[in-house]
């Protein structure tokens, strides 16, 4: 079959019709945007996922032109059926606005850019300077946008102005469109001018969104909803729809029909549960969606499994909340690595100052991030609603994994080092095994907190971030065998030579070393941890102590 092209990068509704690419249905959004009812709305999806197209696809589906140019681009569409398409399309004026190239070093520069975004815009609406009706100072302002000498105050009024001047040359109010609101904002906070990018954004989304009778309908995207208090504290009349919410749920991502279907296209559908267990697990409003970008990615790149949707942007905010904030998340990371879900309640009103503060944020950051999923909710004693939740799938999984071992390469012990450490475990030296060890520790346990409540997992989280680099080693953890679960298991992938079972044992108040490492091996046989590997076959059995006491590491092996 002639098959399209697809649509990678191409975020223009208009161009992706025209030149007729792979478009997968989504306009069913407009109707919901209006049956919806709210006058502004919120929508808050990760990156990558359609917001900017799917506001691309708003603007010209209501864009108000002379001889209503844009009616041929919904031809056959799903939208083309609902009964007030006639009543909508092609009547109102537009405002569309993005943010996601606003990325600046300084809050000036990043002024600058605000200023190329809104030019563009004002060009686009340029024949308003022609209209008598027009007020002299908005032409004076206008032309100030237009010249890119505009000031920070004639910045922030720039679209409610805009939205006045569309209003009484149309005699109908515009629909103002503002996407990737929150880019200026997350990078003002990795550069250090949060604060002042927090006020500029307050009066320039307040101006035109607050009370505003020449608007007709807003709808703003992002990836996070932020604080209330800090950037909407003049909005109060915002419906807010985010990934935990079932309202348009499956307008953002590709369904699972959606999915097969282009599989089907392109004759990949042999590669159905590859393409799932990668890019799959997202729940937006309980519906499972598919990453689009890494669908799009992997069908164009003929069929290879890769993470192409963690390659897109950067992770540095990820890295910075993972590595210095509390020592749970670290924790939790190892369990979601092992496959085993935690559970939290999810703040939706997140301020990038606060992230820090609580477990509860870093989670909530994430999951709206698209690092994590989030299922079976439920209310706590204090009237919270508390998630379980998962990684959604292996190419996110690619993520912590990557994280992990940075840390360790990236710490004052270099990676030949750790490789070395790696070695002498996999040629059974075990005094040199233990002196490494304890190298690694001294210096790069800075990353974790060992006077938490339960030390062992913090160690166990810090050992299986380094055995993770035993390629040849399926390495596990908590795992159910014999009589208990063990803490770490090593089980060479080729089914030959010496596995290895770690148990940890955090050395107690005036216990000796050599008790604690016995009671530690003791354990081992008692509970049987080695019964799963002897069912498998493995006869060359390591049975390893691990005791710690802060920054001190002892081993003992049987």
């Amino acid at each position: 079959m002639d098959r399209k092209k697809l649509p990678i990068g191409v975020s223009d509704y208009k161009m992706l019709i025209e030149e007729d690419y792979y478009y997968v249905d989504k306009t069913d959004f407009i109707r919901q945007i209006i049956e919806d009812g709210s006058l502004i709305t919120l929508l808050p999806r990760p990156r990558r996922f359609g917001k900017t197209l799917n506001l691309s696809t708003l603007r010209y589906f209501f864009e108000k032109t002379e001889g209503n140019v844009y009616r041929p681009l919904f031809k056959g569409k799903s939208i083309e059926r609902w009964k007030d398409f006639e009543k909508y399309q092609g009547k109102y004026p537009v405002i569309l606005i993005t943010l996601k190239d606003c990325k600046a070093d300084t809050f000036e520069q990043m002024l600058d850019t605000l200023g190329q975004e809104l030019q563009n815009e004002f060009l686009r609406h340029k024949y308003l300077l022609d209209d008598p009706r027009t007020e002299p100072v908005y032409i004076s302002d206008y032309n100030a946008i237009l010249e890119k000498r505009a000031t920070e105050v004639q910045k922030q009024n720039s679209l409610a102005m805009l939205s006045t001047m569309l209003t009484t040359y149309w005699g109908v109010p515009p629909l103002v469109l503002l996407d990737e609101y929150d880019t200026p904002i997350h990078v003002a906070f990795d550069e250090g001018y949060y604060d002042k990018m927090i006020g500029f954004m307050r009066n320039f989304m307040s101006l035109v969104f607050k009370d505003n009778t020449d608007i007709f309908r807003g709808v703003i995207t992002g990836i996070l909803r932020v604080s209330k208090e800090s950037i909407f504290s003049g909005l109060n009349n915002i419906d807010v729809d985010t990934i935990l919410e079932q309202s348009m749920c499956t307008s953002f991502g590709f369904t699972q029909e959606e999915t097969d279907r282009m599989l089907d296209n392109y004759e990949m559908s042999n590669l159905k549960d590859e393409v799932k267990q990668w890019y799959d697990g997202y729940l937006f409003g309980g519906e499972t969606i598919y990453n689009p970008w890494s669908v799009l990615s992997f069908i164009s790149k003929g069929g290879v499994l890769a993470p192409y949707w963690v390659n897109t942007g950067s992770d540095v905010l990820l890295r910075h909340l993972l590595a210095d904030g509390p020592s749970q998340i670290r924790m939790g990371v190892e369990s979601l690595i092992q496959g085993e879900p935690i559970r939290s309640v999810i703040n939706d009103k997140l301020a990038f100052p606060d992230l820090l503060a609580k477990p509860n944020n870093i989670w909530s950051f994430m999951l709206f991030s698209g690092y994590l999923k989030a299922t079976d909710p439920q209310l706590t004693s204090e009237d919270l609603i508390e998630y379980e939740l998962q990684i959604p799938n292996r190419e996110v999984k690619t993520v912590y994994r990557t994280i992990i071992q940075s840390w360790i390469d990236n710490g004052p012990v270099k990676n030949d080092r750790l490789e070395l450490m790696l070695q002498t475990l996999r040629a059974g030296d075990i005094e040199y095994f233990d002196e490494l060890l304890n190298d690694f520790v001294i210096n790069t346990f800075s990353y974790y907190d060992t006077n938490s409540r339960e030390p062992e997992k913090v160690y166990q989280a810090f050992l299986l971030g380094m055995l993770a680099g035993m390629s040849d080693y399926e390495v596990s953890s908590n795992r159910e065998s014999g009589f208990g679960r063990y803490d770490i298991l090593l089980r060479p992938k080729n089914g030959k030579g010496q596995a290895i079972i770690m148990e940890l044992k955090r050395l107690r108040p005036k216990e000796t070393v050599e008790k604690a490492l016995n009671s530690a091996l003791l354990q081992i046989e008692e509970k049987k941890y080695d019964a799963i590997l002897r069912k498998d076959g493995f006869t060359d059995i390591l049975k390893m102590a691990i005791t710690f006491d802060g920054k001190r590491v002892w081993i003992k092996t049987t």
